[in-house]
């Protein structure tokens, strides 16, 4: 830090992070020490920032603040060193004990044979050190992708307030000194002092442990306020107002937080790791008793021979080693660790080409979940709509407009309207580039848009310093009000919010003569129709209403004296109603019925009402075509009336009265309602969330869109979340997926996405549990019948490697295609190993053992060759047999690799997107080149010979037999009609909207 950059601020940083110890605020500290420094009036001076239009945009000076007191940039944790990851495999026993006996291995063979008889040993410990190195490799890759995952987590914007105007910026530019504007559902990321607002509510639970909500008072300087301190990690509960920053990053109490904790935090296991460690377990106990199998049946031979013989020399010894070698190389290859790795590619490939696709994944279980998904509760707006929202119909001062136009009206009256959208409003539009930049809610950016268009600046008509309060809009109430105060000291309330709803607090009517008229009823009824009729053309319909008013009859009763909300509200004068047009995103229509294709329910939650949300779900398709009349209450429903029937939410509570959850308060109702019920309009947080618990409660995997802090509970208690990147910072946080183009499409390429990682781990499995069974059958039954195994413990490592490391890389990066959206939801209960895989497993394994059997007795007449089996010592002519087996096997692996890319039977072209994955391609390349490398050149120190042309012509003719037996297979399954029956005549349940039974979930 220069010289020049401590005299520009005369404060130290550590000064103001004292403000916000907890304990501090808590016993009165901090108050004090505010006191001493003169107040926020103080702070102000001392931070070079303005208590109205807070700190310069000055680049130079916005520098000097960020050197000064830090910036707000995510904590980057320490990542562990390479050799640590060096280490973590040999913590695995079973590769302890098999770097032991080859060391043995090593030492006796060198005892024997100072020539050549090490090489055996030291080949398996080279083998050994590159499994270790690829391990290592792929771990410390792992750690990367989490670390990458963890700094792009807080994906969301700001806004603030800089030389009096509003700006959004993302949070890692957030500085001391800056205004920043919240509002519910933020979550602060810097400590600061609240200094005007109203009505804030917080949480410092993630904080303090302290679960009450606690309320903030504005701070004034000169006033007794001893709560206006916020700290960071606080989420706003209710309210809005703006905070003075006064420290962020390292020196906020949530960065000194996150200092602490010096490593990067393992996400939990995702339900698909959790099953695949059971699968796995159960594959290393098979490999471990065959592995012991193998050894016995070895040494038996062994021994047998040396009492027959009555002799035991050094041969015998290093027969014996060679035997326990052999027989740990089987556990090490049967152990399918392989099996973690390819999903963890799998997910890391995922995240990638996901984010691409404009998903970003915050949870690695939102990789796998979404492929499970058999309900999405989709919302409306910004979803499956544009969020392009423009004002289209008007009815204000009385008359109906054709055309948006507020010429023909007086003045005073248009200027009133302006000041109720312009003040009652915490949108704003980002004027740059000559285009519109707008912020902040879509519904209160198209009225501000609609004044921009009139040639009005909403930004005059606000002055914060006469703003008394102001109640955010509440998805319960669905409305917002805001309470100015006057030149003349009276008190001016604006409210707007859903059509019927404030038309409910008016008892008059502004017409365009300047005079209020009583609201009749008759006149309030044709209001009512005319709300109809725009839902029915699918706008939403915003009324507009003010009144004047004294203070005092607005203000609560005791000490406190604040703003009654319901005070204010009564007795409104109606200005107007606006009819917005959000038009129906193109895609939508084609994405849900995408859904219904894949067996996905697609259900619609909206505040809208009836009419609006009807005309929406049949444009995109959510309604099934040609509904009935009487049956269209079947499919929906506003939620009171959902509430009702279902009995609600019931809260479900331990012996010692603690919240343990939710659920449905009548289950059976809820059972037979959701048969058919596609749509709730006028929708609470609360119906939300008991739609959310009731699917779940009857087995159904749930995901659930949301942008609003409303939508939290529901993001947060479904399977799997996912916010809106223009969402609220508590959406996001309650999320697993951030949608960033807000498009519905990419909920459906997650579903592909997440349906492509079962698949990816599928084929996986088909093939390593193939070349398992193929490689413990033939060392196990070869050592029983000839008294060695036709495959050595160095080309069993080098199989191991081909089987984990290099097969996971390979079939984890297959790219997903629509014929994803053919299978079924994978649920719940959904078993890892399904008919397709255990048709390809049980024929390939029966193909490959038999070829290889054949080969192993046969093989010495049909080629012509010595018995590989025998011999008291190796050299090139007796281990052309066994190199000849070692090479065919090798060979119908990666034959087999191709096979293993198309899951599903019904797909006959096993080569359909071959050259569409470079990955794959390069691992074939890659394991062949060096197979042939290994059986040409590695002479005893592998165990092969060098094979001739023809030879290699054989061994890749019977490997490419795999091929063939994967064709005749899929033919035979496509002319029995099971495949025409699995994608045509099996109808998936959830598609038959029309049923009148609860299979149809």
């Amino acid at each position: 830090m220069s010289n020049s950059h401590d005299n520009y601020f005369s404060i130290a940083p550590e000064s103001l992070s004292n403000l916000f110890e907890p304990d501090g605020i808590r016993n009165g500290k901090s108050f004090e020490l505010l006191s001493q420094l003169n107040g926020v009036s103080g702070i102000c001076e001392l931070l070079k920032s303005n208590a109205s239009k807070g700190i310069s945009e000055n680049p130079s000076e916005l520098t000097k603040r960020a050197q000064h007191f830090g910036d707000n940039r995510p904590h980057i944790y320490n990542r562990k060193p390479f050799w640590r990851f060096l280490l973590m495999p040999l913590s695995d026993t079973v590769l302890q004990i098999l770097v032991i006996a080859s060391i043995v291995s090593l030492i006796v063979g060198t005892i024997e044979d100072p020539i050549e008889g090490w090489y055996e040993g030291l080949a398996i410990l080279v083998t050994v050190c590159i499994v270790i190195f690829v391990t290592a490799i792929n771990d410390y890759k792992k750690e990367s992708q989490f670390i990458k995952l963890n700094l792009q987590t807080d994906l969301c914007n700001i806004i603030v307030i800089r030389e009096g105007m509003e700006k959004e910026i993302t949070l890692k530019e957030l500085l001391v000194g800056d205004l920043l504007c919240v509002t519910t559902g933020d979550i602060l990321q810097g400590d600061g002092i609240y200094i005007r607002g109203s009505g804030l509510s917080v949480d410092e639970s993630s904080i303090t442990g302290e679960s009450k909500l606690v309320k903030k008072e504005a701070f004034q300087d000169g006033d007794i306020a001893y709560d206006s301190f916020l700290i960071s990690g606080a989420k706003i509960i209710e309210g809005s107002g703006l905070v003075l920053v006064c420290a962020v990053g390292q020196h906020s109490v949530l960065g000194r937080n996150r200092r602490m904790m010096n490593t990067l935090a393992d996400e939990p296991e995702t339900p698909l790791q959790e099953r695949l460690t059971v699968l796995a377990t159960f594959l290393g106990k098979i490999g471990f008793y065959a592995g012991i199998i193998l050894s016995i049946a070895l040494l038996l031979h062994l021994f047998i021979g040396a009492w027959i013989d009555e002799r035991w020399g050094n041969q015998e010894w290093t027969d014996l080693v060679d035997a326990i070698i052999l027989g740990i190389t089987i556990m090490v290859v049967a152990i399918p660790e392989g099996l973690p790795l390819a999903l963890t590619l799998a997910m890391a490939y995922s995240i990638l080409r996901m984010k691409d696709e404009q998903i970003f994944v915050r949870h690695l279980k939102g990789c796998e979940i979404m492929g499970a998904a058999t309900n999405i509760l989709s919302d409306k707006t910004g979803t499956l709509t544009q969020n392009i929202m423009t004002v289209t119909k008007a009815m204000i001062f009385g008359e109906s407009l054709d055309k948006i136009d507020c010429s023909k009206f007086p003045s005073d009256d248009v200027n009133l309207l302006v000041e109720c959208i312009s003040r009652n409003s915490t949108a704003f539009i980002n004027n740059k580039n000559q285009k519109h930049d707008l912020v902040g809610n879509r519904t209160e950016c198209a009225l501000l848009m609609m004044l921009t268009q009139w040639g009005f600046d909403y930004h005059a008509f606000r002055n914060p310093e006469h703003l008394i309060a102001q109640f955010a809009f509440n998805p319960r109430t669905k409305r917002m009000t805001t309470v100015y105060d006057s030149e003349n000291g009276e008190a001016i309330v604006y409210s707007k919010g859903a059509g019927e709803v404030i038309l409910d607090f008016c008892d008059q009517e502004l017409l365009c003569n300047g005079l209020a008229e009583k609201l009749t009823d008759e006149r309030k009824k044709i209001l009512l129709d005319i709300i109809k009729n725009w839902a029915d053309l699918g706008l939403r319909v915003i009324t507009v209403a003010y009144k004047k008013t004294s203070l005092e009859e607005i203000i609560t009763e005791g000490p406190e004296r604040k703003i009654n909300e319901e005070k204010g509200e009564q007795g409104l004068i109606l200005i107007g109603m606006l009819g917005i047009e959000d038009p129906l995103r193109p895609e939508a229509k084609q994405s849900v019925e995408k859904c219904k294709v894949a067996g996905v329910i697609v259900r619609m939650v909206t505040g809208d009402n009836s009419e609006t949300a009807k005309r929406i779900a049949k444009n995109c398709a959510i309604l099934p075509p040609g509904i009935l009349d009487e049956e269209i209450d079947d499919y929906i429903m506003e939620g009171a009336v959902f509430r009702e029937k279902v009995g609600g939410l019931v809260t479900v509570t331990n012996e010692d009265g603690k919240l343990e959850g939710f659920k449905v308060g009548n289950l059976e109702g809820f059972k037979n309602i959701i048969i058919r019920l596609r749509v709730i309009a006028r929708c609470s947080p609360e119906d939300k969330l008991l739609l959310v618990i009731g699917l779940r409660a009857l087995g159904e995997v749930v995901g659930v869109t949301g942008d609003g802090s409303n939508d939290a509970p529901a993001l947060k208690h479904s399977d799997i979340g996912l916010a809106m990147m223009s969402g609220t910072p508590l959406a996001k946080e309650s999320a697993d997926i951030i949608l960033l183009d807000d498009n519905f499409e990419s909920v459906v390429n997650s579903v592909k996405w997440g349906r492509n990682v079962y698949a990816s781990i599928r084929k996986f499995l088909t093939f390593q549990m193939t070349c398992n069974a193929v490689a413990l059958a033939i060392s196990i039954i070869g050592a029983g019948t000839t008294s060695d195994s036709p495959l050595n413990a160095i080309q069993m490592l080098w199989v191991n490697l081909i089987m984990d490391a290099l097969a996971a890389l390979a079939l984890a990066t297959e790219p997903p295609t629509d014929q994803l959206f053919f299978t079924k939801p994978f649920g719940r209960k959904e078993k890892m190993i399904i008919k397709d895989m255990v048709v390809s497993m049980i024929t390939q394994s029966a193909y490959q053992i038999g070829i290889l059997l054949v080969m192993l007795y046969e093989g010495p007449c049909i080629f012509d060759i010595e018995e590989g089996w025998g011999h008291d010592s190796w050299d090139e002519e007796n281990g052309k047999h066994f190199t000849l087996i070692f090479h065919t096997f090798v060979m119908m692996q990666i034959f087999n690799e191709i096979c293993c890319r198309k899951l599903s039977l019904s797909e006959i072209n096993i080569f359909k997107g071959f050259f569409n994955n470079s990955i794959f391609i390069s691992i074939l390349v890659v394991t062949t080149g060096v197979q042939l490398l290994l059986v040409n050149f590695g002479g005893s120190f592998v165990r092969c010979t060098a094979l001739s042309l023809e030879h290699h012509l054989i061994c890749v003719g019977l490997g490419a037999g795999c091929i063939l037996v994967s064709l005749f297979v899929r033919c035979i399954y496509k002319l029995s009609g099971k495949s025409k029956k699995s994608v045509e005549d099996e109808k998936y349940p959830l598609l038959r909207s029309n049923s009148s039974n609860h299979s149809d979930l």
